[in-house]
């Protein structure tokens, strides 16, 4: 009697859907109150590999359940739409038409909220910020948790992603978009001796001689505050690689850094936002993976990677989304943090 009452279940709501010519991303609400969260290649995506396997999968998954961390929500395939069935009538000069593109498979999460920790922080509101800080902190205890494995892989993950763009870029082989505008402007104004230490640093960063599990491209948008399920998750898998522990403390603290930056010359979003609105943030992080009280030393190379991040969102930002003019003060920027070797990443 049950089943015959019930009636079929609803189709999921799109709550959110956004993206650039790399990445797609839709936010669905299903009818029992969960999101899941998919993610599907765009059009200038290269392709992605496998997700980790059973081994790595289960690191990931230790590293994750811990009191105070951020849950780590691992992606699952999501198969392809059915193919469909071609519908328009024949070209007049009797040729068929076109096959339709073939519909992108992607990654699936599921997550207990609609809304990343980049989004809230756009918000301004100081609540926001709040939680958007304690889910750093959460995050930096859960990194902190996933970089003391090191365990003996099977089969090595692939090379950090966002690196090997930069990498590319750096040593001027194709690349989409508007990249090779922002290269020449870049080079430009940096000069050879600051282009040079950026090919280096990306360069330096290749070899994956530490078997440190690194989440790969930790970042806010990757982060979902959950004040009302009491933590925070971090959703991981398509980038997991191996490397320097600094490589992920760098990255976000980079992304911190480049906001700071962005709101003190009134680029873009950030513009809204004082420079200080960071500050806590970005303490919270180094709080939540160095520990509470006198701080130790940061790992050796964060502020390489804090750089090095910056530099991989401007090429990502030109070549999936297009150019803009605020990328010309990106790059001073840029050279303000290479001259400085990057330590104005460090300092909070």
């Amino acid at each position: 009697m049950a089943d015959r009452l019930a009636g079929p279940a609803r189709v999921p709501v799109t709550v959110r859907a956004y993206g650039t010519r790399y990445l797609r991303i839709t936010v669905r609400r299903h009818d029992d109150g969960r999101f899941t969260w998919l993610r599907t290649p765009g059009p200038d995506h290269p392709g992605s590999g496998p997700l980790p396997g059973a081994a790595v999968r289960a690191l990931l998954d230790r590293a994750g359940h811990h009191p105070g961390g951020a849950g780590l929500v691992l992606g699952r395939p999501e198969p392809p739409a059915p193919r469909p069935e071609p519908d328009a009538p024949d070209a007049p000069d009797g040729t068929d038409p076109p096959d339709p593109p073939d519909p992108s498979s992607g990654v699936l999460y599921d997550v207990p909220a609609p809304f990343s920790a980049a989004v809230l922080l756009q918000s301004g509101e100081e609540a926001a910020r709040n939680a958007v800080a304690d889910a750093l902190r959460a995050a930096g205890r859960t990194l902190r948790r996933l970089h003391r494995e090191r365990p003996p892989l099977p089969e090595p993950p692939p090379p950090h992603r966002g690196l090997a763009r930069l990498r590319s870029w750096t040593a001027g082989e194709p690349r989409p978009g508007d990249a090779a505008r922002l290269r020449d402007g870049v080079r430009a104004r940096l000069g050879p001796r600051l282009w040079t230490r950026l090919a280096d640093w990306s360069h330096a960063t290749a070899p994956l001689a530490s078997r440190t599990l690194l989440h790969g491209a930790p970042s806010l948008g990757w982060l979902v505050p959950t004040p009302w399920c009491g933590g925070a998750v971090l959703l991981t898998g398509e980038e997991v690689t191996v490397g320097e522990p600094a490589g992920d403390l760098g990255w976000l603290l980079g992304e911190l850094a480049e906001l700071r930056g962005a709101a003190a010359r009134g680029l873009g979003g950030a513009a809204r936002h004082r420079p200080g609105d960071f500050t806590e943030p970005a303490r919270a992080l180094l709080e939540g993976y160095l520990g509470p009280g006198p701080h130790p030393a940061l790992p050796e190379g964060t502020a390489r990677h804090a750089t090095l991040r910056l530099a991989t969102h401007m090429h990502d930002y030109a070549a999936y989304v297009g150019w803009h003019d605020d990328l010309t003060a990106y790059a001073d920027l840029l050279a303000e943090f290479l001259d400085a070797h990057g330590e104005p990443a460090l300092h909070w």
